[in-house]
């Protein structure tokens, strides 16, 4: 029996060991270079950009908001707040991002196999993005976005992540002024200030696959878990959300959980000999608070349409490096508003900006 088990321990030894020749391990306490990259064409990408917005259609000339939940079990309603006077320059948009994803802790293993290297780390990723006028004073608003989870990635060709994720939108001062300028005849005592677009801690999932060096195709899932802290507006809520010891919206079938699901394909490649890669980035979204209908233009009832399609959004970009750290980028929108207050408003517009890509590394350990 003895002899048996022996053979059998050496027999794992030596495949393990086969498997794993030319073992290597190396540990990251700090990376601005993440596991799971960034999508090129999301808007809400991390990173350090400035970019020049040139609408079509879509400018904010007006606020929508609902009649907040209340316990007095008032009616819920759209109200409409239109603005007396255009921002100007009309059509025009100067949008700042700045953000960035750290990678921590990261544990890299590297062996003599198709697997390798595998990478694990935990992610954390905080974007600002400020909207401003054309004319780059004041701010028509800002959206705040984090992620933190961890983050995954076997071989060359396939990463994960999983976390939790938050939105929170932001009025500027140049809504603002329309505020103090107007009083919106009969609805100005409703104007609720604080009023924001809010996912406070939904879920993440995401996937992305690297078939050759060229392509890229990803595909994520954005979701609110049971317990969820808060999501606004309250017409967006799933049925099972409770506020004060009451359902918010009751009457919406179950199988409606303000999901947002995205999906995109990526091309890189080395276009010119003396400046850095060329790539081209699709990104696709589907948001399944399409489903609440209401009138866009003068408010009123809030419905729910089980047999409607989800709200589609479409992002193109290209973008060409200029050298290892910045890029140059064109992108076209058509979808919801790029500021996630103005959610109520379909927009199309093209856009052109610089980015700014650092990329370094605090090694502990490189074995």
């Amino acid at each position: 029996m003895k002899k048996r088990f022996s053979i059998c321990f050496l027999l794992c030894f030596f495949i393990i060991f086969s498997v794993f020749a030319d073992f290597g391990y190396k540990l990251d306490l700090l990376s601005l270079d993440p596991i799971y990259s960034e999508y090129l064409a999301n808007r809400g990408r991390a990173g350090l950009s400035i970019s020049y917005l040139s609408f079509s259609e879509g400018f904010p000339d007006k606020i929508i908001q609902d009649t907040f939940f209340n316990k007095d079990n008032t009616v819920q309603k759209v109200v409409v707040f239109p603005f007396d006077a255009d921002i100007e320059p009309k059509n025009r948009m100067v949008n700042l991002q700045t953000g960035e994803t750290f990678g921590l802790v990261r544990n890299t293993f590297t062996f003599d196999s198709w697997l390798s290297p595998i990478s694990f780390d935990f992610s954390m990723q905080g974007v600002l993005s400020f909207f401003f006028r054309g004319s780059f004073d004041d701010n028509i608003g800002y959206d705040g976005m984090y992620f933190y989870g961890l983050t995954c990635k076997i071989g060359d060709f396939i990463s994960f992540r999983f976390g939790n994720h938050h939105y929170c939108s932001h009025y500027g001062d140049a809504i603002l002024k329309q505020v103090q300028n107007n009083t919106f005849g009969q609805n100005g005592n409703n104007f609720w200030l604080t009023y924001k677009y809010v996912r406070m801690q939904t879920r993440l999932f995401s996937i992305s696959i690297e078939p050759c060096s060229w392509l890229r195709i990803y595909g994520e899932v954005d979701y609110p878990p049971r317990g969820i802290y808060s999501i606004r507006p309250d017409m967006f809520a799933p049925n099972w959300i409770m506020r004060d010891g009451l359902y918010i919206n009751p009457e919406y079938p179950d199988s409606y959980n303000a999901r947002i699901v995205a999906t995109g394909i990526e091309l890189t490649f080395s276009l010119f000999k003396n400046l850095g890669k060329t790539a081209i980035g699709y990104d696709l979204r589907f948001y399944e608070e399409g489903k609440v209908k209401y009138d866009h233009e003068n408010g009123g009832e809030i419905t729910f349409d089980e047999d409607a399609p989800w709200e589609m959004e479409h992002n193109i970009k290209i973008a060409q490096g200029l050298s290892r750290t910045v890029s140059v980028e064109i992108a076209y929108h058509n979808g919801r508003s790029p500021f996630n207050n103005n959610f109520d408003q379909h927009t199309q517009y093209i856009a052109i900006g610089l980015r700014f890509n650092p990329d370094d590394t605090v090694t502990l350990f490189d074995i």
